[in-house]
């Protein structure tokens, strides 16, 4: 019995990223690591099992046992840059690497689930709370940042990016 408890208390927490037509995106942290600091952020590593759920008539506001989430059977990888003057997120779709620049304060809509991951592993704050304008400025984001999606042939590249889509 002690052993389930402690099994139980260990498990991650199921997070919720984003619900978008009839579905849901959800995320069970594995890790969350510092690979490379600079003057103007750091770049880390987050692994994570990723899942996706159905809904009919409202979506959850956040996870419960009831729902059939169908989880990804391997954790996925992204990279993050933790950085108030260029925000940005990077995934592996197929063999290539997609680099989204985020503007957190005028987001398209698939920027959305990169913004939660990247509140998430950079600052552990929730992009749909009430009050995430005022955080973001507490924390030194500025509005009109870069906000593209790229593509790049490393993470480490997101080091690089233009602040803006000119530069």
């Amino acid at each position: 019995m002690i052993s389930l408890a402690i099994a139980l208390a260990a498990a991650p927490a199921v997070e919720l990223v984003q619900c978008r037509m009839m579905e849901c995106s959800w995320s069970k942290p594995v890790s969350n690591v510092a690979i490379r600091s600079t003057p103007s952020g750091t770049l880390r590593k987050v692994t994570a099992v990723r899942g996706v759920s159905a809904y009919r008539s409202s979506p959850p506001s956040r996870f419960d046992e009831s729902i059939a989430v169908d989880w990804e059977k391997r954790p996925s990888v992204q990279y993050v840059f933790c950085s108030t003057s260029q925000p940005a997120l990077a995934f592996r779709s197929g063999k290539r690497w997609i680099a989204h620049a985020l503007d957190l304060f005028d987001l398209p809509g698939y920027h959305i689930a990169s913004a939660v991951a990247y509140l998430r592993a950079c600052h552990g704050i929730d992009y749909d709370r009430a009050d995430i304008a005022e955080a973001m400025r507490s924390l030194g984001y500025l509005s009109e940042t870069r906000s593209e999606q790229v593509e790049i042939s490393r993470p480490e590249q997101l080091l690089d990016l233009p602040r803006r889509a000119k530069e």
